[in-house]
């Protein structure tokens, strides 16, 4: 399969018209660390890589903004800005490896999406290359700008399926002085529920809150269902936290950092232990996470505050019950990492009103027929239905 390396967007846009001009279906990778997530990648005629975008374009200290190439790698964003005391308020999975073009076309989050939101709120704008040729600006430079931003927001989370994102423009948060973790341990659910529901109900505002459950505690070399709160902030907060956190096991320095990285990373590692690994995504309210975590029969990570929660299956074999639950109580499962023979032949999608999901793809396939109406870009990508 041939690969088109394109040096800029122009350059990027121009392959994507030639291509489309003759036909040509065309696959969208940056270092390839989703090629086990969502959809089946498809046999194309020509691959596109934006490895070479990798320039920081434009950065505003003061303003809080950045605007970067989509093949820059996460990693070494993160770091450009740690240098200046600042970061993007992401922590996505594959973080060493992925790119920004990556992370936002697959709308990667993690723990710290309790404090800071999604991708869809920290971006602030988005330049993407179509079919036509042409390169379309979203959004812009400046936190409160809102024009044109619903265009770009398309291109979250939609697999590289409508067009190529080339740049993307970042709202920038100050690292905190000091971070540190609060972890608590139970031998029962129940009294990890109570607790985080008293978190959630006080004055305290943490960066990132997991329950881990203990199958997936052991990987961590911690036992039982787990708590992990992460605060950051100046020594007078970090020492109302734990005033409010008492009897918790303290994780401060490298150590507080090393356990974030662990539970970041906890797929990935789980993937590469586990080839026949299966991931599922699954979304409720806050109430629900209690039974999604009941239900599961592998390790789990819930995002406590948010309502996500990631179950980790060695087979497709340890989906059903977990199905069948998620349909009677109306969850929202995705399939999000699967070796290529189970997203070549299941059904990747489960969402609590069927007759919602079936509307919402609908609309979704209207909007892949404006950008790409001979189906020619990553098609299946998008959980194996766009």
């Amino acid at each position: 399969m041939p690969v088109f390396e394109p040096g800029s967007a122009e350059e990027l846009a121009e392959g994507l018209r030639s291509a489309a001009s003759r036909s040509q279906t065309i696959a969208i990778a940056g270092h390839n660390t989703k090629k086990l997530m969502a959809g089946p990648i498809k046999p194309a005629d020509l691959t596109i890589s934006t490895s070479r975008l990798n320039r920081i374009l434009q950065y505003e200290r003061g303003d809080l903004t950045i605007s970067v190439g989509a093949g820059l790698p996460f990693a070494e964003l993160q770091h450009f800005l740690s240098g200046y005391g600042q970061m993007i308020a992401l922590d996505p999975p594959f973080s060493s490896q992925a790119t920004v073009g990556g992370v936002l076309a697959a709308n990667c989050s993690g723990p710290m999406r309790r404090g800071f939101g999604s991708a869809r709120d920290l971006v602030i704008g988005l330049s993407f290359a179509t079919l036509k040729g042409k390169i379309v600006n979203s959004g812009g430079m400046v936190v409160k700008n809102v024009a044109g931003l619903d265009m770009g927001k398309l291109l979250l989370g939609s697999f590289g399926t409508l067009a190529v994102i080339t740049s993307a423009n970042f709202r920038v948060h100050s690292l905190p002085p000091e971070t540190r973790t609060f972890l608590f341990a139970f031998n029962d659910l129940d009294a990890v529920i109570l607790k985080r529901n008293l978190i959630v109900r006080s004055g305290l505002q943490p960066m990132a809150m997991d329950i881990l459950s203990p199958a997936a505690a052991t990987r961590l070399s911690r036992r039982g269902y787990l708590l992990a709160v992460r605060a950051g902030g100046s020594s007078a907060v970090l020492a109302r936290y734990a005033r409010d956190l008492d009897g918790s096991d303290n994780l401060k320095g490298d150590e507080d950092s090393r356990f974030w990285e662990q539970v970041r990373e906890f797929t990935p590692d789980f993937l590469r232990r586990q080839p026949s690994g299966i991931v599922l995504r699954i979304s409720t309210s806050l109430a629900e996470i209690e039974s999604v975590v009941r239900s599961a029969s592998g390790p789990c990570i819930s995002r406590a505050g948010s309502g996500v929660t990631y179950v980790n299956l060695t087979g497709w074999h340890g989906l059903a019950p977990v199905w069948t639950t998620a349909g009677e109580k109306g969850w929202s499962v995705a399939v999000e990492f699967a070796p290529d023979n189970i997203r070549e032949t299941k059904e990747l999608w489960l969402d609590r009103d069927r007759s919602h999901s079936a509307s919402t793809f609908a609309l979704m396939t209207k909007i892949k027929e404006m950008f790409d109406p001979e189906k020619l870009l990553n098609a299946g990508r998008l959980y194996g239905r766009i």
